[in-house]
C-alpha cells in the first residue's frame, strides 16, 4: 500500500480468504505489491540476502525446530536487515497457566496438513520470554535490540472496546514497573538485526 513489495508466507486456515481481504484493502489503495503463499518455510524460503525486513507476527511460537527457523530468517535477511517480532509474552503468568491447562507440557506437536499432504512439526503455542528469545537470536547470529523492547496488552481483552482501545494502549505504556511488564503484560514487540 506504501509502494513497497511484500510477500506473506503462512500455513494458517485463513489463506483462502486473502484475496477477499485484498478486495477490502483495495478501496484504500493498490494492494498489488502484496503476494502470499501457503508454504512451509523449512521447505520453501526466499533467496539468501534478499529481504530488508521480515515481520514475524504471532509466528515464532509456532516454528519448530526454532533454531533452524531462525537460521533461515538470518539467511534470507540482507546484511543490516531487520526482524520485527510481535509475540506473546512467555513470562505472563496468566497466559502460562492457561496454556498449561490446555496443552500441559506438550510444547511441540505434529499435525497432518491437508494442503501440503504431509505431516508438519509445529510449536504448540510455545511462548517464550524476551530473555529466551534474546538467547535464541544470539545463537542464530541475530542481535535483539533491547532498546526496542515494548511490553503490550496489559489489560484483559474484555476491557477494550472500539472507543477506548487507543486510550488503554497509551495508558499501558505509562506503566514502567518491570515486574508488571515481565509477568502481567500479554505481548512483546522488539526488533532484531542481522549484522552487516
Amino acid at each position: 500500500m506504501n509502494g513497497m513489495a511484500s510477500y506473506g508466507s503462512t500455513l494458517e486456515y485463513y489463506y483462502p480468504f486473502i484475496e477477499q481481504r485484498r478486495k477490502y484493502w483495495d478501496q484504500f489503495g493498490n494492494s498489488n505489491l502484496f503476494t502470499a503463499g501457503y508454504e512451509d518455510i523449512y521447505q520453501n524460503h526466499p533467496v539468501t540476502n534478499s529481504t530488508d525486513i521480515i515481520i514475524v507476527q504471532d509466528t515464532l511460537r509456532h516454528l519448530e525446530p526454532i533454531d533452524k527457523a531462525l537460521d533461515i530468517l538470518y539467511e534470507v535477511l540482507k546484511p543490516g536487515g531487520m526482524l520485527l517480532v510481535i509475540e506473546e509474552n512467555g513470562g505472563n503468568i496468566i497466559q502460562r497457566l492457561k496454556l498449561f491447562k490446555q496443552r500441559g507440557n506438550k510444547r511441540i506437536i505434529k499435525l497432518y496438513d491437508d494442503v501440503l499432504k504431509r505431516e508438519i512439526v509445529m510449536g504448540n503455542e510455545n511462548i517464550r520470554t524476551y530473555k529466551e528469545w534474546e538467547m535464541l537470536f544470539q545463537n542464530a547470529s541475530l542481535v535483539a535490540d533491547k532498546n526496542s523492547l515494548q511490553y503490550i496488552r496489559y489489560y484483559l481483552p474484555f476491557n477494550y472496546n472500539d472507543k477506548n482501545a487507543e486510550q488503554l494502549a497509551t495508558k499501558e505504556q505509562e506503566i514502567k514497573n518491570s515486574f508488571l511488564q515481565k509477568y502481567f503484560f500479554f505481548g512483546i514487540n522488539f526488533l532484531a538485526f542481522k549484522n552487516k
